[in-house]
């Protein structure tokens, strides 16, 4: 059996699009559009009973979560008042599941096991 391959920063950032999308599916969201690139804001657009969401998703390894930037605040905040839309962002940390200790789960591995740190949208900063 070969040796697993750590994620690099796209899988992980794909892996937490993929987290925040399916907890959105499962809440009754409409989603519109989903962008993995990383250098694209917002990623996931969603909308439930008329609201448009912008949504914003940042994912770190273990023992990180990930943040939102205030130049990412500010840019995504100025395109949504144009589409009247609300902005949100989504927080999310990935730990090697079949890790044995922090180091080990700072790395999580392409199609393994994972933790999710997720506790949901959070509205952007006023």
């Amino acid at each position: 059996m070969g040796q697993k391959k750590v994620m690099n920063a796209e899988e992980l950032h794909f892996l937490g699009i993929k987290v925040v999308y399916k907890d959105l599916v499962d809440k009754g969201y409409e989603v519109l559009n989903v962008r993995r690139e990383m250098d694209v804001d917002p990623q996931i657009l969603a909308r439930k009973d008329g609201l448009m969401l912008f949504i914003v998703v940042r994912t770190e390894a273990f023992p990180d979560m990930g943040v939102l930037k205030p130049g990412v605040a500010a840019r995504v905040g100025m395109h949504a008042n144009k589409h009247q839309a609300v902005c949100y962002f989504a927080s999310v940390g990935i730990a090697n599941a079949n890790g044995d200790n922090d180091e080990e789960m700072a790395q999580p591995e392409v199609d393994g096991e994972y933790y999710i740190n997720y506790k949901g949208l959070q509205p952007f900063p006023q």
